[in-house]
């Protein structure tokens, strides 16, 4: 929420009311009626004031949904009063490819493990085939990195009228796929768990030839 009487951000469990006095308003009315911020204005605040691993999944959607774009938010985080170098860095970061959360935080764990820069969305196609998309590929050590979730194979949305099986056996046929490319040397999957621990995300590098911190 925005609070125009005040400079200062409070942070609770339910909510972060940002002070706006000192800033130009860019606000909206939410349905239940306080004013809350825009979602260029909630991302650069929440990149000035949080850590990657927050920030990132935020500025990420921002840029997917079309909502700004990088330029707009490095504009915005000009007008931050503190935290301006915080959010640059963040902002830096974005990607408008990353197509899920996961995917954001894993990119903040490579970039804490200092690995090579991954391509994300590399398409893997054969004429007369199908094409497989994946979430990130490191060329030079050919491994594929893919991040899933339990979401994939129960969640009913997810599924699209299919059965878990018919998920397993789909996403089995598509990782033979992507592995008949002999480019691709070894593909590595992560989970949320996974995501947590980045000693656990290293030791999956590693042993797939992608060099770590």
């Amino acid at each position: 929420m925005s609070d125009p009487t005040t400079t200062h951000t409070r942070v609770t469990a339910w909510f972060v009311r940002h002070g706006v006095a000192d800033r130009p308003p860019e606000t909206i009315r939410s349905a239940l009626g306080p004013l809350v911020t825009t979602a260029v204005r909630a991302a650069v605040d929440i990149a000035a004031s949080r850590t990657l691993v927050a920030v990132l999944p935020v500025i990420d959607h921002v840029l997917r949904a079309g909502s700004a774009t990088p330029e707009y938010l490095a504009d915005e985080s000009k007008r931050l009063r503190k935290g301006e170098l915080k959010a640059t860095a963040a902002l830096a970061m974005g990607s408008a490819l990353s197509g899920s959360p996961a995917e954001s935080i894993c990119r903040v764990r490579f970039r804490q493990l200092r690995t090579p820069e991954p391509v994300q969305q590399h398409a893997f196609a054969r004429h007369g085939e199908r094409t497989a998309t994946v979430d990130f590929w490191f060329p030079d050590q050919g491994v594929v990195v893919e991040v899933d979730g339990r979401a994939k194979y129960e969640d009913a949305a997810m599924l699209d009228r299919r059965t878990t099986a018919d998920a397993h056996w789909q996403e089995k046929r598509r990782e033979d796929f992507i592995r008949s490319f002999p480019e691709v040397r070894a593909v590595v999957r992560l989970s949320w768990s996974d995501l947590m621990d980045p000693d656990r995300i290293r030791a999956a590098l590693v042993r797939a030839g992608i060099p770590c911190r």
